[in-house]
Parts: C-alpha cells; structure tokens; sequence
C-alpha cells in the first residue's frame, strides 16, 4: 500500500463519516489493487515468455518493471484526429512491446 503515502493519491482529503462507507472505500481500494497486481503480473509473465524487455528509469533494459512506470512511460503518448483520421503519436518501439504485450493493440491502431 505504499502508493497511499503517494502525495498524487490525495489519501488525506478523503472525509468519509459513516462506517459503511469507509468499508466500501476500502473494499475498492482492494479491488483496484487486485487488478493493478494482475496487470503486472501477467506483463512480467509475459515478458519472460517472449524474452522482450522495457527500459527502465534509466534506460537499461528490464524484465520487471512496475506497471506504474509502465503507465509513465506512456504519458507523451497522444491519440488525436486530423482530418477525419485518428493518428497516434509519439509511439515509440518499446512502447509498441508493451502495448501487444498487454493485448492492447487495437486501442493504439496497431490492428
């Protein structure tokens, strides 16, 4: 639970009064993190099956790599329509490998 302490989280400006809610917060807050687990989970796997890698901090190359740095790797990404076509830009090979790996392809016109 570490990305709790995460300023970007904003984990103190949550008020919640009855205990019910506090309950289903937490119950989310478990699913979300099952599916973030998972995610990860099956990129790493799948990483190993196909001998690829992704760049890490640094730039060297990684078989394990966290899928929030994952998801930071894709924030110059851009989907946008010029001309009545949808372009993807700033799609980088290692980008590409993450995105078949994940099965994502079609969301990133790679299909």
């Amino acid at each position: 639970f570490r990305f709790l302490k995460d300023p970007l989280f904003f984990a103190e400006s949550t008020f919640l009064k009855r205990p019910e809610r506090v309950m289903a917060l937490g119950m989310v807050m478990a699913l979300a993190l099952l599916v973030y687990a998972l995610g990860e989970w099956a990129l790493r796997r799948r990483l190993w099956e196909t001998g690829s890698s992704l760049p890490d901090q640094k730039g060297r190359p990684t078989a394990k790599p966290t899928l929030r740095w994952v998801f930071q790797l894709f924030m110059w990404v851009r989907l946008v329509e010029l001309g009545g076509k949808w372009l993807v830009l700033n799609l980088a090979p290692h980008h590409e490998t993450a995105v078949r790996l994940l099965g994502a392809g079609r969301y990133y016109l790679l299909e």
